[in-house]
């Protein structure tokens, strides 16, 4: 047996034919609007005009305006900013070719708690960290914020939402001699240096206890100790080496060899309290290049002269030690000085006659001059 269909209800057709009425409806608007749209768009730019479109107080209107600012376009449409209100983008925003749009955001009533202070407020932010920005109050990373809603006008002569700003505590950290400005919500010193990923080492000395409880202001001092072993390379100066060369004359001097300076390597165990050089303990000196001494060549001294024993031995040679020796006529005195260079030395015609320290200083004067020539024969002993 056949079951037989039902026949359909009048009222869905209807709603049938209401939902296409609709849909229908829906696309002419569309259509017609944005041919106002796009009419108002031709007709701005024919008019050397740009469209703002700004949404506010729950309204949208669009408007064509010869303003060059957003300021200058509201101030034109007759819109009036109250204290705290947000505009985006700002009021010094160039009006640009096409639509701009403009979102007003108005000011609601806030009462923000910092501490012990209190601050009544308006704002059409609503980020609270934006509402307290745009009041003045700084805020810091590590600070955190609360709200809740005013509950009485009478106890906070306010209305609208509390916003309470928790402070994270600032603490100063000296570690190994650099300094950190931190701010934390913590409560230890221990755990601030947890929190911040500080690391102490043994042999640091840490000035406050990690138990310590943090407090506003505090300066937490580590100092950082540390030992090294560092090598280093100095010169060695060439030792000087004097010999006396009696038949040069009297301030003579001269080098023979500048010799060359030499290099050793010294190791020292280095201790340093934050990066800085407390003490250092030499550990190994090694010599890598050894220094070649510098060679001088001198001429005896008027002080030195006479009694060296090259002197002693010329005179021996010359007079056998007699300063008053007058045995040849023409050669007289312990140097057996001649008359012409003799030359009435000191005031003493005969040099036989002159004292002996008289005779010792013509001897030196005439080697000065001279050398050891005067003395052909006993003036060997001089070289």
């Amino acid at each position: 047996m056949q079951r037989k269909q039902p026949k359909p209800k009048p009222y869905s057709l209807q709603r049938a034919l209401v939902a296409f009425g609709l849909i229908i409806l829906f696309v002419l608007t569309s259509i017609a609007w944005s041919h106002d749209q796009f009419t108002a768009n031709n007709t701005a730019l024919a008019d050397g005009q740009n469209l703002v479109s700004v949404y506010y107080d729950g309204q949208n209107k669009t408007v064509a305006t010869s303003a060059t600012t957003v300021g200058e376009a509201l101030h034109k449409m007759g819109i009036n900013l109250e204290k705290g209100d947000v505009v985006e983008p700002g009021i010094d925003t160039p009006v640009t070719l096409g639509v701009t749009n403009i979102n007003i955001y108005r000011s609601l009533s806030y009462l923000v708690e910092d501490g012990d202070k209190r601050l009544s407020t308006t704002s059409g932010y609503h980020s609270p960290r934006k509402i307290v920005e745009q009041s003045g109050i700084t805020l810091y990373p590590e600070d955190t914020i609360e709200t809740e809603r005013v509950d009485s006008f009478v106890v906070d002569q306010s209305v609208g939402q509390r916003i309470i700003i928790n402070r994270a505590t600032p603490v100063t950290v000296v570690l190994a001699g650099k300094t950190f400005q931190l701010r934390t919500h913590k409560k230890t010193v221990g755990e601030l240096f947890t929190e911040k990923g500080l690391e102490i080492k043994p042999q640091d000395i840490v000035r406050t206890s990690l138990d310590a409880p943090l407090q506003s202001g505090m300066t937490v001092v580590v100092n950082r100790l540390a030992q090294r072993i560092v090598t280093q390379e100095v010169a060695i100066d060439p030792a000087v080496v004097q010999s006396t060369d009696t038949t040069k004359p009297i301030g003579f001097s001269e080098i023979s060899d500048p010799g060359s300076p030499g290099k050793k390597t010294l190791s020292f165990l280095l201790t340093e309290q934050d990066g800085i050089e407390q003490a250092r303990q030499l550990l190994e000196e090694k010599v890598t290049l050894e220094a070649k001494p510098k060679r001088i060549v001198v001429g005896p001294t008027e002080k030195t002269g006479a009694s060296s024993d090259g002197w002693v031995k010329l005179r021996f040679c010359e007079s056998g030690g007699n300063y008053a020796n007058k045995r040849n006529p023409a050669y007289r005195g312990a140097y057996q000085f001649d008359y012409s260079t003799w030359n009435n030395y000191g005031g003493f015609r005969d040099p036989a006659d002159a004292p002996a320290d008289v005779q010792d200083a013509k001897a030196l004067e005439t080697y000065t001059r001279r050398g050891a020539s005067p003395w052909p024969l006993c003036g060997r002993f001089l070289r």
